[in-house]
């Protein structure tokens, strides 16, 4: 797995009153089998400027994102800052562009439909970085007065 690019998407809520920005990594998946694969969950960790770290828990809908046989195929994972951290790092990234993160995980993929073996482990460990605007774009979007300025 590689990751091809991340982006901030706006905002979340959820109960009780909190509110995150919904950071999106898309991760490029190989497939070199002859037969489909489905990723039925990624967990592990992002860090976020190289100092703050949140978990990543994402279980795919239903059965899984199948991916084809011998192709490559973009699967996106959703991860939660809290607005409260997203400030925080605008505030500390106020004279760079950009915020850096390394996201550290594994896969659990079944292969085939038909046997649905399960396999367990697949590592991702990639690097990336989001802009200050798009995560001041999304805490402003809210927030009008709130963001890192």
């Amino acid at each position: 797995m590689r990751l091809n690019h991340a982006e901030v998407s706006g905002m979340q809520f959820g109960f009780p009153p909190q509110a995150s920005v919904a950071l999106t990594a898309y991760l490029d998946v190989v497939n070199p089998n002859s037969y489909d694969v489905a990723i039925r969950a990624v967990r592990g960790q992002v860090t976020l400027a190289e100092k703050y770290t949140l978990p990543i828990d994402y279980r795919a809908p239903g059965d899984g994102v199948w991916l084809a046989s011998s192709g490559t195929t973009q699967v996106r994972v959703p991860i939660a800052i809290p607005v409260q951290l997203a400030m925080q790092l605008m505030r500390e990234a106020y004279t760079v562009p950009t915020i850096p993160f390394r996201l550290v995980g594994r896969a659990d993929v079944t292969a085939t439909r038909s046997l649905k073996i399960e396999k367990d482990d697949y590592e991702v460990d990639e690097k990336g970085m989001i802009t200050r605007e798009q995560m001041d774009a999304a805490v402003r979007s809210v927030f009008p007065f709130g963001g890192g300025g």
